[in-house]
């Protein structure tokens, strides 16, 4: 694959030549306001219209499950279609051995393909606003580049300010990282909620609980308990359906925690999605892939599941 061969042999000039170039299609897309078959408001995206779906969860700098992804999805040729959709849910570095392949590639195909991904935002991807010890990205890039890496390092934290924090498709998914924000004001005006949750984090928990919650068993109110992370939340079932029933949903798919693939929580409300394998050498990686007739069937994350792919 020529991509993985451009990626492995990137110097840091070609690294920041891909990183600005994402930049500049998010931003584009951010002004314009909208993407092929739906539209971009600050962190919230909502594909109204498309053809086909894929969703990758986290990677964690394993490029071979990454690229065994794109080989299985045909990647040029489904997204040279502006109306299919791949959207990352975030998690793209630290933990594997190759998160500057995972960064580079990634950041190609959102500039060579603007229309067709979706760049959602992890906790991994939020070091400035909340600290982590496991956050080895910059010492990556120090390894790699030297002298360059600060700059390197400095315009990816400004792009990753510009990623999404929740992708709605079709009035049937709501996508985020992590979790869903527990409040009952956020989420009864969440489309505003969303969009501004990166200007208003300061003030507010949302940007908090959309990249570092987990769904739990939460019995009573308030529907929620501190999460033993010592950030974010565990967020129960109430929670789960609250949000399923403002946003018009069916399914919340998100990320954010290893299992073998795939995960149902909240009696069929969530599907967790994990596409990992290299510092998770026991669980799975997995990825979804289905069309907008498929899609149009689902009732709720069960129905989702069979749609989990393994890459080979």
């Amino acid at each position: 694959m020529q991509l993985q061969e451009s990626a492995a042999k990137a110097d840091a000039s070609d690294l920041l030549q891909k990183i600005e170039q994402a930049t500049d299609a998010l931003h584009a897309e951010r002004k314009k306001g909208s993407i092929a078959g739906g539209k971009v408001s600050g962190g919230l995206v909502e594909i109204t219209d498309l053809q086909n779906l894929a969703v990758i969860s986290d990677l964690h700098g394993d490029s071979v499950s990454f690229f065994k992804i794109l080989d299985e999805i045909n990647y040029e040729q489904f997204l040279v279609n502006p109306m299919n959709k791949l959207v990352f849910l975030g998690d793209y570095v630290d933990r594997g051995s190759d998160s500057i392949g995972v960064m580079y590639s990634v950041c190609y195909l959102k500039h060579t393909y603007p229309d067709s991904v979706v760049l959602m935002r992890g906790n991994h991807e939020s070091p400035s606003e909340f600290p982590f010890s496991s956050h080895d990205l910059p010492y990556k890039i120090e390894g790699r580049f030297g002298s360059g890496s600060k700059k390197v390092y400095s315009k990816l934290l400004s792009m990753f300010k510009l990623l999404a924090l929740a992708t709605m498709v079709q009035q049937k998914l709501l996508l985020v990282h992590g979790g869903l924000p527990t409040e009952d004001v956020v989420i009864e005006n969440y489309r505003e909620s969303i969009s501004t949750a990166q200007e208003n984090h300061i003030q507010s928990r949302v940007l908090e609980e959309l990249l570092w919650n987990d769904p739990r068993n939460v019995d009573g109110a308030p529907g929620w308990e501190p999460s033993r992370r010592g950030i974010g939340r565990h967020f129960g079932s109430s929670i789960s359906r609250k949000w399923l029933k403002a946003s018009g949903t069916k399914a919340i798919v998100r990320g954010h925690e290893p299992c073998q693939g795939f995960r149902m929580d909240h009696d069929g409300m969530v599907l967790t999605l994990f596409s990992c394998k290299e510092a998770y050498p026991s669980f799975k990686a997995a990825y979804l892939m289905l069309n907008a007739n498929q899609l149009g069937n689902i009732g709720n994350a069960k129905d989702l599941s069979q749609y989990v792919r393994f890459p080979a």
